[in-house]
């Protein structure tokens, strides 16, 4: 068991004390430190460029934040305003090379990151997509290393899928290794929940964002990048924050043949970074460096496997899979409107969302309660017999 007192936490966020929050794998609680330091922003905006400087600085604090969280190494992390943007750099700097020209993504991964990666077809590229398992629910990685061979440039596949199912990447990183490809993860369900190291993990590029389990706030995601990989990579699109003579600002033709990208991933920067999402992201890194993502974790496992067998018992479609050690974050079920569903544990003071008007998610926070998750699931029993 894990020592952290998860119920000593709850007053550090306030919508705990207001409602039953069961919605973190779509947005996480934001802390009342987060919105002090969202105010702490608006303050500094007034400044005008007089904050500059200390811009530059919560910038700083707030990636080697991240680079803690990820066990990386200090200048192997970039910002940027989202995961597919990551991707997008990433992508953006590799290209077919002969045979080598395909990129193996799954069915089940965000859409945002599907759309990404399948629009690089029009690159020369061939995206083969891996089905989901028998399930319905989750990818195999057996079915991933079986497509992984001379052909394949990289792997860019989710670890979470969107029904919660957990990818064990073992095999998949140890195979696109041995075969010359790259592992482009998509961690953003992962992180916070999950104890996350890069050095474990051998990707090559781990992508996140802090809106989830990091109880940030939206326009903020961030990469890892292998230091070796980003050496090589040539950044198709730079900007000066990508730019190793940050404070040069030269406005010449020449300039531009003298342009020397930062050394580690911080190359793939572009411009100016949203500040208010950096303001409101360093409660939730801290947070969690406080308690741990294995104590989040375990905790998580005791709440989710509470409602998986309640749901189990009052006859709901979970879709979900069944070992907690093959899950993460939550748990999702089968409706036929979950909208309204919703909808409906709002009016009762329950926040749960909904994927794809077939899917209703159950994701509680460690700071939640066993006794909120049997609330939980006794209102939805009563919301649908209704």
């Amino acid at each position: 068991m894990t020592s952290v007192d998860f119920a000593a936490h709850r007053e550090k966020f306030p919508i705990f004390a207001e409602r039953l929050y069961f919605a973190s794998q779509c947005m996480g609680p934001l802390l009342a430190e987060g919105m002090r330091d969202l105010a702490e922003y608006v303050s500094a905006r007034q400044l005008h460029s007089r904050a500059l400087g200390a811009w530059l600085v919560r910038i700083e604090e707030v990636t080697a934040l991240i680079e803690r969280l990820l066990g990386a190494p200090s200048g192997s992390v970039a910002l940027r305003d989202s995961a597919t943007a990551c991707q997008a750099a990433i992508a953006s700097s590799l290209h077919p090379v002969g045979k080598r020209n395909r990129i193996l993504v799954s069915a089940l991964d965000f859409h945002s990151s599907l759309h990404l990666w399948c629009a690089q077809e029009q690159r020369g590229f061939e995206i083969v997509v891996v089905p989901p398992a028998a399930d319905g629910f989750s990818v195999n990685p057996a079915d991933v290393v079986s497509r992984i061979d001379e052909r394949v440039l990289a792997v860019a596949i989710s670890t979470v899928s969107r029904n919660s199912a957990l990818l064990d990447t073992t095999s998949v990183v140890a195979a696109a290794r041995a075969a010359g490809a790259l592992t482009i993860l998509d961690a953003y369900q992962a992180v916070g929940v999950l104890p996350l190291d890069v050095q474990t993990i051998g990707a090559d590029v781990l992508v996140g964002g802090t809106l989830k389990w990091l109880s940030g706030e939206t326009g903020l995601g961030f990469m890892y990048v292998r230091p070796e990989l980003a050496a090589r990579l040539e950044p198709a699109y730079p900007g000066w924050f990508g730019h190793s003579e940050i404070h040069a600002f030269v406005h010449t033709h020449a300039f531009i043949d003298r342009y020397a990208p930062m050394p580690g991933a911080r190359r793939f920067q572009q411009g100016t970074p949203a500040m208010a999402p950096i303001y409101g992201a360093r409660a939730g890194l801290k947070f969690l460096l406080e308690v741990g993502a294995a104590a989040m974790r375990e905790r998580n496992s005791l709440l989710t496997e509470r409602m998986y067998v309640q749901c189990l018992a009052s006859g709901f479609d979970v879709r979900s899979p069944r070992p907690s050690a093959e899950r993460a974050g939550g748990i999702c079920l089968a409706l036929p409107d979950p909208e309204a569903v919703v909808e409906a544990l709002a009016k009762e003071g329950i926040d749960v969302d909904q994927r794809r008007q077939t899917l209703l998610r159950l994701a509680p926070h460690p700071c939640a309660t066993l006794d909120e998750c049997d609330h939980v699931v006794a209102t939805l029993r009563k919301v649908l017999t209704r």
